[in-house]
């Protein structure tokens, strides 16, 4: 069942509104792609709380006076979100997701793996690698 800001799960009433807007929008594109409620809860709560601590501290940078320079640097990075390597639910291969554009996709979660750390490295953003149920075994911040 898709969440809205005004219905969602008891389990995101503590978060700020903000962080839980976004949760809400990671659990529905997880819950699109063949997750569970449970499992698409758990990892949009915690893929949203590492958000929000990425988030203020582009905040903070670009309000220490920083130059255009730096800004543009932070531009680079797309959407400043994560990169998520997960097995695909939908075929028997691994996919890699930022946000809810699929950035690469394989047979072969080797392959996957390493045309998102690619793009991880490129744009300087945070690398998450998860097991076939959806656990994250590995993550690696390349910002």
């Amino acid at each position: 069942m898709p969440w809205t800001y005004n219905d969602y799960p008891t389990s995101m009433k503590n978060l700020t509104a903000e962080v839980r807007r976004k949760a809400i929008d990671i659990a529905n594109a997880l819950l699109e792609d063949g997750y569970g409620d449970g499992r698409a809860i758990a990892i949009a709560t915690a893929q949203s709380e590492k958000w929000a601590k990425r988030r203020h501290k582009q905040i903070a940078k670009k309000n220490t006076g920083t130059t255009g320079q730096a800004i543009a640097a932070d531009d680079d990075k797309g959407d400043g979100e994560s990169i998520h390597v997960f097995a695909d639910p939908e075929e028997s291969g691994w996919i890699a997701t930022q946000g809810q554009k699929r950035v690469a996709q394989g047979s072969t979660k080797a392959e996957v793996v390493d045309k998102a750390r690619e793009q991880a490295k490129a744009q300087k953003t945070e690398l998450c690698i998860h097991d076939k149920q959806g656990d994250i075994i590995e993550e690696r911040d390349y910002s």
